[in-house]
């Protein structure tokens, strides 16, 4: 299911990235790309790592899913209004970095933050309560509410039509999980909630909300120093580049998203027979993304060799080299996904922070001194050094955390083969009652 959500988003943002770049150019692709990016950065800036602590506690028993629901919408609207007045203050601060969005522009994607973070904490209040389509669904519709509006508002409206589009796309999305979450926990659950829940939530999610803050930096601000330096269809170029090649993290991070609780729930049990399908569950995900990327990694380069240029036009034929380099990096982190996905579970998430404590001045270097003399090419071996980086420390932690070699379980066996066979006749089971429950309701 969360790969399913995944591949629909993936294809409605590659629809939405074709259709812009055919209608606007390099140009409007570019500063598209920064819009996704100012609300990207301004989300994991301003998550504080709750959804981290809901997975935990929620999945682990320690807090009502009814609680953390209300407690996280709340949540949502103080840091969203806040991180919103942040991110246009910074365009006003440093316009150059903004790929020639307006003031207006900038504020639409920024005013979006409260919505996004409303529907994001909505989903992981779901995950952790094993309801799978409410983790699914919100990312999955607000993509396609994009697509549908970003095609139907960039012909009359340009590059500002599509900034109104994202907007309105994580408005719809999070009416739509606040309103299913409402209706399948009800108003407040049962009692009164335990005092300091929120902020035991918090505590637990700061380490790695740490972490994840730090590599944003890593992931996204390639693309604000590289609009300082290059013209805004070089921007364009490398943002199609980073849109190709970060399919390959779709199935890893929809893996990693759903082993994160399980290991937690398994962890919190104590019970031996709970610790040996902690282990068998461990090595199971680590082999089947190692399947996955590796495939991805093929499909991904052939499409960026012969793909790219007969969809997004002969102007985007500078982002092929810029993706191949990318490629071997965006490989690697998404098998640090899933790494990481078991060391947070266990209970260690200051080991995420630890290893973006050392990335990212690195990191910051290398853009620093990549970018102003190769340009688009230098963003892209930065990228790809750091992520190598972030892919080996994660397989040094994971090791000193679970005390099992690493090697060995990127190795897949016969038996994950055979999980493809029964794969089939699991999705199927879960269509079918899907569609019952949508009957029924």
């Amino acid at each position: 299911m969360g790969a399913a959500s995944r591949i629909a988003v993936a294809v409605t943002g590659a629809v939405t990235t074709i259709v812009i770049a055919r209608l606007l150019g390099a140009e409007g692709t570019g500063g598209f790309a920064v819009a996704l990016t100012i609300l990207y950065v301004l989300t994991v800036f301003t998550t504080l790592g709750m959804e981290h602590g809901i997975a935990y506690y929620v999945s682990a028993g320690g807090w009502q899913a009814a609680h953390a629901f209300a407690a996280s919408q709340r949540l949502a609207l103080a840091l969203g209004a806040g991180g919103a007045v942040l991110g246009v203050a910074a365009r006003v601060a440093f316009p150059s970095a903004f790929g020639g969005l307006t003031v207006a522009e900038s504020a639409l994607a920024a005013g979006a933050l409260p919505f996004a973070l409303s529907w994001y904490y909505a989903s992981f209040v779901a995950l952790a309560d094993d309801h799978y389509e409410g983790y699914v669904l919100p990312p999955a519709l607000q993509s396609g509410v994009l697509m549908v509006l970003g095609v139907a508002l960039v012909i009359p409206f340009g590059l500002t039509g599509a900034v109104i589009a994202l907007a309105a796309s994580h408005v719809l999305g999070a009416a739509a999980a606040f309103a299913s979450g409402r209706r399948r926990l009800g108003g407040a659950g049962r009692g009164a909630p335990a005092p300091g829940q929120l902020r035991r939530a918090l505590a637990f999610g700061s380490k790695a909300y740490a972490a994840n803050a730090l590599q944003a930096l890593n992931y996204r601000v390639d693309l604000f120093i590289l609009s300082t330096v290059a013209s805004t269809a070089t921007l364009g170029h490398y943002a199609v580049a980073v849109a190709v090649t970060t399919v390959i993290w779709l199935l890893p991070q929809a893996l990693s998203d759903v082993l994160f609780p399980r290991v937690a729930a398994l962890s919190a049990s104590g019970e031996g027979s709970a610790e040996e399908q902690r282990a068998f569950v461990e090595a199971k995900s680590l082999r089947h993304t190692t399947l996955v990327v590796a495939s991805s990694t093929v499909i991904v380069a052939l499409a960026l060799l012969f793909l790219v240029v007969p969809v997004y036009g002969a102007d985007f034929e500078g982002s092929i080299g810029l993706g191949l380099i990318r490629l071997p990096g965006v490989a690697l982190i998404g098998l640090s996904g899933v790494l990481f996905a078991t060391v947070v579970g266990r209970g260690f998430p200051q080991y995420g922070l630890y290893t973006t404590l050392v990335v990212t001045p690195i990191t910051m270097a290398l853009y620093a001194v990549l970018i102003p003399s190769l340009e688009a090419t230098g963003a892209a071996l930065a990228s790809s050094l750091s992520f190598a980086l972030s892919f080996g420390l994660a397989w040094f932690f994971y090791r000193r955390v679970t005390g099992r070699r690493v090697l060995p379980l990127l190795v897949p066996t016969a038996s994950e083969f055979a999980d493809y066979r029964m794969l089939g006749p699991k999705i199927a089971e879960w269509a079918a009652g899907l569609l019952r429950s949508t009957r029924g309701t």
